[in-house]
């Protein structure tokens, strides 16, 4: 530690370049990995924060929601054998307008009273026989207000904005709540079909529900992960940013094993010259890890720093989450690549002869 420190204080110019360049590298990381996890909660916000923790649907549609349409024979024999908190859920894809102004949206229908009926933040919850609607809260900034008249097209029917609730988005859209009722009302082509029956294991007396469930005829239950996983772009938009991340950090490692690779060749005589005078390889390893721990450490500090404040002044619009037990996993990440990326500067110095290089110094 005592020769990392002062080999450090010794070449600042040096060591602020080589932590400059890995602070570069990680905040490419952290806000890759912010908005990665951004674009999956705007994606599927309400497959993540949801209740449920199976769904079915019919067997040909692979735990694709939109392709699953379940009779209602079918919803009755599941609730049969899974139990009445079994909860029959619908959606299909709406554009409505507020005004002047077209908007796009996910319509889903559920049972008042059901543990797929939303909470409303603000305004009131759906209730048996209502008619209005509860919104994902993000079309606030669409300038939809409580109380306000959604007209769908192209048939003109219209709903009122009875409240607002949080984490209600898919395929990157706000969902609009309605009774199922009123779903089925909106939506007369279906013939009382639903798309998918949600199920709660882990509520009361909902024990063995999913693999009675799995017993009925032409279904199959899928886990709320492998809904997630089978959800439209959902898996393919998160395996190119992960591509990318994981490139990133590849690259990271090549870089920085070169810089400390080179700088070890550079030091050579040196090294020699302090075997020779006594100086075991080990001391001399830890000294080159020491000072590329310090450097690796303070560089994604600050980048973790300078992370945060970004994401403050991001527009609010912007989907970009990041959290602290995700920065400190990517952190972690980083510093143990930046530890296995030294391992080949470390057999270069257990190479060093000490009379070859006392000589080549000479």
């Amino acid at each position: 530690m005592y020769l990392a420190l002062r080999e450090l204080r010794h070449h600042r110019l040096r060591s602020l370049l080589i932590g400059g360049i890995v602070s570069l590298i990680a905040f490419m990381v952290f806000m890759l990995t912010g908005l990665t996890r951004g674009l999956a909660h705007d994606n599927a916000a309400l497959l993540i924060e949801t209740p449920a923790t199976h769904f079915v649907t019919t067997r040909d549609a692979e735990g694709v929601f939109t392709r699953s349409f379940l009779t209602p024979d079918t919803v009755s024999r599941l609730q049969a054998v899974a139990g009445p908190t079994a909860t029959p859920t619908a959606q299909s894809f709406a554009t409505f307008s507020r005004g002047e102004r077209q908007l796009s949206g996910v319509l889903m229908g559920v049972p008042p009273g059901s543990f797929m009926n939303p909470t409303a933040q603000q305004g009131q919850p759906l209730k048996a026989g209502s008619t209005g609607a509860v919104v994902d809260e993000s079309l606030q900034e669409e300038g939809v207000r409580l109380g306000d008249t959604l007209t769908l097209k192209p048939g003109g029917e219209t709903l009122q904005v009875i409240g607002f609730t949080r984490a209600a988005r898919l395929n990157h859209q706000p969902v609009v709540f309605v009774t199922l009722e009123h779903w089925q009302t909106l939506n007369p082509r279906l013939q009382g079909t639903v798309n998918t029956v949600a199920l709660n294991t882990g509520a009361p007396n909902t024990g063995g529900a999913a693999a009675r469930a799995a017993q009925v005829a032409g279904v199959s239950v899928h886990t709320r992960a492998e809904a997630l996983q089978e959800l439209p772009g959902y898996r393919e938009e998160q395996g190119s940013l992960i591509m990318i991340q994981v490139f990133l950090i590849v690259v990271a490692a090549f870089v920085l094993a070169v810089f400390f690779y080179v700088l070890t060749l550079q030091k050579t005589p040196q090294f020699g010259l302090l075997k020779a005078i006594g100086a075991s390889t080990r001391t001399l390893a830890g000294s080159l890890l020491a000072q590329m721990m310090i450097l690796s450490v303070l560089a994604v500090t600050v980048a973790a720093l300078v992370t945060l404040g970004a994401a403050a002044l991001l527009p609010s619009g912007l989907p970009f989450a990041l959290t602290a037990p995700t920065v400190l996993g990517a952190s972690a990440l980083l510093i143990a690549v930046a530890a296995l990326s030294s391992l080949l500067s470390l057999g270069s110095i257990a190479r060093v002869d000490p009379l070859i290089a006392i000589g080549t110094s000479t």
